[in-house]
Parts: structure tokens; sequence; C-alpha cells
């Protein structure tokens, strides 16, 4: 009957968090272009990166070093906290103190 409720508990939980989680990400797409993408993005927009370009034979580091930053300044604190709050919670029911 405990494995029941826990199991109720995790579901309703989960359900829960992840429609709240779900609306709150427009707004962080929003927080995130406006304060954190479009400021950090001035970097890339110097000339030291078309010099690096033609004196790496073509290869655009920039770009590469760009997108590193839309997904660590992006994708990973979202998908952090979207399921960090989940494995806490579960970790809390589920292991017996």
């Amino acid at each position: 009957m405990k494995k029941i409720i826990k199991f109720a508990k995790s579901f309703i939980f989960i359900s829960f968090w992840l429609i709240i989680s779900s609306y709150l990400q427009k707004y962080w797409n929003t927080f995130h272009w406006e304060y954190i993408y479009l400021n950090l993005r001035t970097i890339f927009d110097k000339e030291l990166w078309f010099v690096l370009e033609r004196s790496l034979f073509g290869f655009d580091i920039g770009y590469w070093i760009e997108e590193l930053l839309k997904y660590l300044s992006y994708e990973i604190p979202k998908e952090a906290f979207k399921y960090l709050p989940i494995y806490f919670f579960l970790k809390f029911i589920w292991i017996k103190r």
C-alpha cells in the first residue's frame, strides 16, 4: 500500500511540475534572449574572429564557441530547472531513512 501511495505522489508531482515548467519556458526564452545571449553575442562581432578564421585555413572557431555559449547558457539551465526538482523529490520520497 505504501508503494502505491508513493507512486501516486510521484506521478502527481511529476505531472504538475512538467506542466508548470512548460509554462515558464516561454519566459525563460525571453529572459535568455534579452538579458544573456544578446549581451554576450557582441563578443562574436569583432574582427578577431575573422582574423582567426583566415589564420586557421577557413575553420570558423568563433561559430563553434558561439554555439557552445548558446548551449551552456540556455539548454543546461533550462533542463536543470525542469529535471533537478523531480530528481530530488523522487529521491526524497523513495529512499527510506
